[in-house]
């Protein structure tokens, strides 16, 4: 790295071309940093005759050399500076407008000198390149080309060509030759330049992050382009980060947070541009070109499941909306791994539906039973780390969450339904949203619309004489324990008119409702505490439904130990790494790739299966999207864990794609091949249809070493 003093002019001479990346912020300078700047110019203005050697300090600019093809003027990405370069920019412009004919020399050499590369064409053509969103309304300004757009480049034009038409201390019209003359000698910085020997990543830390106010997105977005060649920036910002950023706005950070734990990483918000470099310290470009392409496609399963766009099918938007209403953005990270599944064709959407409900009775269940939720965003992280990668996940995840216990605990019918009869419900997120269930399951063709409905009181928040009377001496004690309970709570969009009318008159305006939730009353002469009960035990028998729970034996043993098959999973992709040598970046739970090298692999783990005493064997899923990534390259692998890590195959897709007509398929239809490796005699065997043997696997061991150079 080399600092130096120099004219901030000096940046805007010779052929070569100063570049805001793409990525960067826009032009943001106002009126109070323009004023400064031209105060401090003024202040040499007016000292005529000044000690020569008396400048005015501007801070540093650091630059690195920009990658790029070897064609064009000299490139430099400026990584901190950009503001005080461009407003530099701008008053040259209002300069070179200023001065009069007689000086189209000076006008000449601010222009083709200083503004411009004269004799390029294209971007080349400008000294001062600034980001994407901001060369609209810049290009026209420099290129002094007629009417200027609204924009901040504008406006700071604007701001110094007024000021040039001020008058100094004496009255006279300021010389813009002499305000040029002051920028070109006068104006300093520190000039830091960073070579190929310079970390441009400490750098940019240390003036970008350490208690800088950008947002964490920001911070990735910076560190990912400046690992990419700025000939590429341009189309992976448009390709893969500009719609990201626009389908999820000010959502971006959160979503990244959740990606993150959707990969087992438990992370604050603050850390997420630490964990991400972290992450991909040691990775070429091309691997988080990868990173960034999966990324983009998990945010437009985000944008689903938060609801920033509407979700195509029809139950799956339910669930999320659903979701989103409990404030359930703890079960992001899981949510965002099954979606990547399921559009992965690991399993179907009858599946995926299973485990969202599963999640939804998880989730009421705590609710409604008061469970603290501080315990819930480690447990979702810790299920995407155990998650099984080729099983439907919806068995899996019902017994996952029935075995936790304490505050972490799937409450049992039990404990569900003591509370749903007695817990003060009302005033809680999940109070309308069960009354809406419930209403919703009764399933008519004409169901009322939830949107305008307002929950009900029956016995009233405040009670009448009519009330107290119809309740009797205890009164109070009634409506105290039972006011804010299930029972006592009902659908209405009459709640202004229903008021704290007597119980007769209520009923009356109930028996017109169209919620199904009130044709209880129309059986019901009287209302008080025994009728409060009996309306909520009526109720749980549709909740019990709605919201189940796997039964638990009274015997059931305490939970063994979780095994986390993720690890496993992560396990056979270093074996494959080693022996292949490559460096894989994940496209999907199951696929990987070395972009750079031509080579793709398929990951699948399985634990020992053995149900009958027979065989021992092991079982993979085949899905025609994996098998069609595979083929597209020439080096292309099959990886099964069969067990443990130490028993990882690693099989070119080119032993089984001919033998698939020979294995059976899945129930989730022909694009699923079901691959199926027994052990027989201490080796391991494709099984075939018939229970006939298939070629002898044992050979692609990882701990054999003896795989082929080429699949």
């Amino acid at each position: 790295m080399e600092a130096t003093p120099t004219q901030i002019i000096n940046y805007f001479s010779g052929f070569k071309q100063n570049l805001v990346p793409l990525f960067q912020r826009p032009y943001t300078w106002g009126e109070r940093q323009w004023s400064t700047l031209w105060e401090d110019i003024i202040a040499f203005y007016e000292r005529e005759g000044a000690d020569p050697k008396s400048t005015n300090f501007m801070g540093a600019i650091v630059t690195m050399p920009a990658r790029s093809v070897p064609v064009g003027v000299c490139k430099f990405l400026v990584i901190d500076g950009q503001q005080r370069l461009t407003t530099i920019a701008t008053l040259l412009c209002a300069i070179r407008d200023d001065l009069n004919a007689a000086d189209q020399v000076l006008r000449r050499r601010i222009q083709d000198y200083y503004l411009t590369n004269d004799g390029y064409e294209g971007l080349d053509f400008f000294k001062l390149l600034p980001s994407q969103g901001d060369r609209a309304a810049y290009s026209p300004l420099v290129q002094n080309s007629g009417e200027l757009p609204d924009s901040q480049f504008k406006k700071s034009y604007d701001f110094y060509r007024r000021r040039l038409k001020d008058r100094d201390d004496d009255g006279n019209a300021l010389d813009a030759k002499r305000i040029l003359e002051i920028i070109e000698t006068r104006l300093m910085v520190v000039m830091i330049n960073l070579s190929d020997s310079d970390d441009p990543y400490q750098i940019f830390e240390s003036l970008n992050f350490k208690g800088s106010p950008l947002e964490q997105a920001d911070l990735v977005r910076n560190y990912f382009f400046m690992r990419f060649p700025v000939t590429d920036q341009q189309g992976i910002y448009d390709g893969l980060w500009l719609p990201m950023q626009n389908r999820l706005g000010p959502s971006l950070t959160e979503f990244m947070r959740h990606f993150l734990g959707s990969e087992g990483e438990e992370v604050r918000k603050g850390d997420v541009y630490a964990v991400i470099k972290r992450l991909v310290a040691d990775s070429n470009a091309s691997s988080i070109r990868l990173l960034m392409s999966r990324m983009a496609q998990m945010s437009m399963f985000y944008s689903r499941i938060a609801t920033l766009v509407p979700e195509p099918k029809d139950e799956l938007r339910r669930f999320f909306v659903r979701f989103r209403r409990l404030d359930f953005g703890t079960a992001y990270p899981l949510l965002l791994s099954l979606y990547e599944d399921y559009e992965d064709g690991q399993f179907g959407a009858e599946e995926f539906i299973a485990s969202l409900r599963i999640l939804d009775s998880y989730i009421v269940r705590r609710m409604v039973v008061g469970v603290p939720s501080n315990s819930l965003a480690g447990i979702f992280i810790s299920l995407c780390r155990a998650k099984p990668v080729t099983d439907g996940p919806s068995a899996w995840l019902s017994a996952a969450l029935a075995r936790e216990s304490k505050n972490r605990r799937w409450p049992t019918d039990a404990e569900f339904s003591e509370r749903w009869l007695r817990a003060p419900i009302y005033g809680s997120r999940a109070c309308q949203v069960i009354l809406g269930c419930i209403e919703e399951q009764f399933g008519h063709h004409e169901g009322v619309v939830l949107a305008g409905a307002t929950v009900e009181h029956v016995l009233p928040q405040t009670l009448s004489p009519e009330w107290e009377q119809a309740l009797g001496e205890n009164a109070a004690i009634i409506q105290s324990e039972w006011l804010h309970t299930i029972g006592n709570l009902t659908l209405t969009g009459y709640n202004p008119e229903l008021g704290n009318k007597g119980y007769a008159e209520k009923r009356t305006i109930y028996a017109d409702s169209h919620f199904e939730l009130n044709k209880f009353f129309g059986n019901c002469e009287v209302w008080g505490a025994s009728q409060i009960r009996e309306r909520a035990e009526l109720l749980f028998e549709t909740a019990r439904r709605l919201w189940p729970r796997p039964a638990v034996a009274p015997e059931e043993e305490p939970p063994m130990p979780r095994v986390e098959s993720a690890n496993f999973h992560a396990d056979c992709i270093r074996a494959a790494q080693k022996l292949l040598h490559v460096v894989f970046s994940k496209v999907s739970q199951t696929r990987y790739e070395a972009g750079d090298q031509g080579t793709r692999l398929v990951c699948a783990v399985s634990a020992e299966h053995n149900e009958s005493g027979g065989t021992p064997y092991f079982y993979f899923g085949l899905h025609l999207n994996q098998l069609e990534f595979l083929e597209a390259v020439p080096s292309a692998w099959l990886c099964f864990g069969c067990g443990s890590p130490e028993q990882t195959l690693v099989v070119p897709t080119s032993v089984v794609t001919p033998l698939l007509a020979q294995m059976s398929v899945s129930t989730l239809g022909d694009r699923h091949w079901n691959i199926v490796v027994q052990r027989k005699n201490g080796k391991l065997i494709l099984r075939l249809l018939g229970a006939t043997d298939g070629p002898d696997l044992t050979g692609y061991l990882v701990s054999n070493q003896n795989l082929p150079t080429r699949a």
